[in-house]
C-alpha cells in the first residue's frame, strides 16, 4: 500500500486515471490522497504545451472515488507544464463556471517561469468559491491542503497598501474572460482615470469591441458565404435535374429507337420468309418450264438461255432453304461454293458465313439469330478452325476473295 511521504495518508491509484497524449509525448496521471485529495501530474520527459483539458479524467477519478457532490481538493505538480493551449484554458472555463465539482481548493507547486503568469490568470478567473493556491514543493502543498481540511487560515498575508498587486490580479482576470472565454459584454473594472494603470485597462475595453466588431463582420461574412453556397447548391441542383431529365429523354429514345429497329427487323425477315416462299412455290413451274423447253423446236442457243436461267432460279431455290435472306444469284453461288468446299459447315454457318460477306457484324447477327453477342463469337471461332483458316488470317476477307472468283454480282 502507497502512503504520502508528508501526511502518511492512504495513496489511492487506478490505471484508468490517466489521459494519453501520444502526439505530443506526454500523459496526466491522478492519484487520491486519503478519502478526497486528487494529485495531479504530467508523465513527460520535458516540459510540454497541454493541449487538450483532462475534464474527463478528472470526472473520472471523482466517479470512481464516490466524490461527485462532496468537497474535493487538488494539488497539481507543475513541473513539466511550460504552458497550455488556447483549448485547454477553454476547457478550464467551462470545467469550473458550468456545473462543476465541488472544489474546495486548488494547489499549484513547482511552477515554471515561463508558466507563472498562466497559473496567475487562472487563479484571477476562478469562482470566488474556489481557493487557488502557490507553493514551492511537494511537502508544501500537502501540508497546506491539510491545514485547511482543519480550519486553519491559510490565506497569505495581503498589505492593503499593495493595490499593485490588485490591480494585476484584475487586469489578468479580465484578460481570461476576454481571451479563454470569450466574454467580450462584461465590463472590465477600469481604475481612475488617472491612475498610471488606466490606459492598459482600457485598452483591454477596446480589445473587447474590436472583438465583438470582428465577430460581427465574421457572422455577416458567415451568412454571406452561406448564401453563396445555398445559390451554388440550388444551381447545381437544377443543373442534376437537368442532366436527370435528359438522362430519361434519351433512355426512352433508344428505347423507341430500339423498337423501331427490333420492328424494322422483323419486317424484313418475314418479307425474307414470303420472297423465299414465293420462290420456293414456283419451283414445279420451273422444272415443268424446263421440260417443255427440252421438247420445245427452238434454236439450240436460245434454249441453253432458258434451261440456264431456270437453273440458275431453281439453284437460288434450293440455298434459300438455308437462308431467310433475300438471295441473289452470287449469293446463291457462294452458298453452293461453300457447301462444296466445306462440307462440314452446317446451315446456320453458312448463313453466317453469308451475312458476314454482306457486311453484318457480330452484334446484328446475334441479334439475327436471336443469340448473345458471346454466342456469335463463338460460332465464328469454331468456323474459323472447319475452314481450316490460321489465326492471322480474316474469315471475312477469305469469304470475299472466294465470292471474287464467281465473277460480278448479279
Amino acid at each position: 500500500m502507497e502512503r504520502c511521504k508528508v501526511s502518511g495518508a492512504e495513496i489511492t491509484s487506478s490505471p484508468d486515471w490517466v489521459f494519453r497524449n501520444p502526439a505530443k509525448h506526454y500523459a496526466t496521471r491522478i492519484k487520491r490522497i486519503d478519502k478526497n485529495i486528487l494529485f495531479a501530474w504530467v508523465d513527460s520527459t520535458e516540459p510540454v504545451t497541454l493541449e487538450i483539458f483532462e475534464g474527463d479524467l478528472v470526472r473520472r477519478a471523482l466517479e470512481e472515488s464516490d466524490l461527485e457532490d462532496k468537497p474535493v481538493y487538488f494539488i497539481w505538480n507543475l513541473d513539466r507544464v511550460k504552458e497550455i493551449s488556447y483549448a485547454y484554458k477553454r476547457g478550464i472555463a467551462d470545467f469550473l463556471y458550468n456545473p462543476s465539482p465541488p472544489l474546495k481548493c486548488v494547489v499549484f507547486y513547482n511552477i515554471l517561469d515561463d508558466f507563472l503568469n498562466t497559473a496567475e490568470s487562472i487563479q484571477a478567473i476562478l469562482p470566488s468559491s474556489i481557493t487557488i493556491l502557490f507553493a514551492e514543493n511537494y511537502t508544501r502543498a500537502i501540508s497546506m491542503i491539510f491545514d485547511l481540511i482543519a480550519g486553519k487560515d491559510i490565506s497569505p498575508a495581503l498589505d492593503e497598501s499593495d493595490e499593485e498587486e490588485e490591480l494585476k490580479k484584475k487586469f489578468l482576470a479580465s484578460a481570461a474572460r476576454i481571451g479563454w472565454m470569450n466574454m467580450l459584454t462584461q465590463p472590465v473594472a477600469l481604475p481612475d482615470q488617472h491612475h498610471v494603470l488606466y490606459p492598459f485597462f482600457n485598452a483591454l475595453t477596446f480589445l473587447q469591441q474590436d472583438l465583438l466588431e470582428r465577430e460581427a463582420l465574421h457572422r455577416e461574412k458567415k451568412k454571406a458565404l452561406k448564401k453563396i453556397q445555398e445559390e451554388k447548391t440550388k444551381k447545381v441542383e437544377a443543373q442534376l435535374s437537368s442532366l436527370e431529365s435528359r438522362k430519361k429523354m434519351l433512355l426512352k429514345q433508344s428505347e423507341d429507337e430500339k423498337t423501331a429497329l427490333e420492328k424494322q427487323l422483323s419486317f424484313k425477315r418475314n418479307e425474307s420468309r414470303t420472297i423465299g416462299t414465293k420462290i420456293k412455290s414456283s419451283a414445279p413451274e420451273l422444272r415443268k418450264i424446263i421440260h417443255d423447253t427440252t421438247s420445245f423446236p427452238i434454236h439450240t442457243q436460245q434454249k441453253k438461255q432458258i434451261l440456264d436461267i431456270c437453273d440458275d432460279l431453281l439453284d437460288i431455290e434450293r440455298n434459300q432453304g438455308k437462308t431467310v435472306i433475300t438471295l441473289t444469284s452470287t449469293d446463291s453461288a457462294l452458298l453452293s461454293l461453300l457447301q462444296k468446299k466445306y462440307p462440314n459447315l452446317n446451315n446456320r454457318e453458312l448463313t453466317i458465313c453469308l451475312l458476314i460477306k454482306l457486311n453484318y457484324d457480330n452484334t446484328e447477327i446475334a441479334d439475327y439469330y436471336g443469340i448473345t453477342k458471346r454466342g456469335t463469337e463463338s460460332i465464328r471461332y469454331r468456323m474459323h478452325k472447319k475452314i481450316g483458316l490460321k489465326k492471322n488470317q480474316s474469315l471475312k476477307n477469305h469469304l470475299t476473295s472466294l465470292a471474287e472468283t464467281l465473277g460480278p454480282p448479279t
